[in-house]
């Protein structure tokens, strides 16, 4: 089974947090860049809630992309200044030449990355 190449334009790229010591000695979390791939991303459904009297907007999107052993769901995903928060990943038909990563988007909460 293929896929066409055409499809997987889009350079994503993959953060992960790590742990390092800062100057003073206290463990920081931060993003640091893992590696970039190519991909997809298409809008599954857009949907909106109110939490504390405040509007959050969460768009979901499936974001296919070329096959990489070392993706996590813990990773996150950045496409210019779009961040994805990964919720599952999907190999289908197990032919390791593609993911699919079902994300959510959002907006008001950005995470900083370097």
């Amino acid at each position: 089974m293929a896929i066409n190449a055409g499809r997987l334009r889009k350079v994503i790229s993959v953060y992960r947090y790590e742990e390092s010591e800062n100057f003073v000695g206290s463990t920081v979390t931060r993003l640091i860049p893992v590696k970039k791939l190519y991909g997809e991303i298409r809008p599954v459904r857009g949907s909106e809630y109110t939490e504390y009297y405040k509007e959050y907007h969460t768009l979901s999107v499936k974001i296919t992309l070329r096959f990489w052993e070392g993706l996590k769901p813990t990773d996150i995903l950045v496409y210019k200044d779009r961040q994805f928060i990964i919720q599952s990943i999907i190999n289908p038909l197990e032919e390791n030449y593609i993911v699919e990563c079902m994300c959510t988007e959002k907006r008001e909460k950005e995470i900083a990355y370097e």
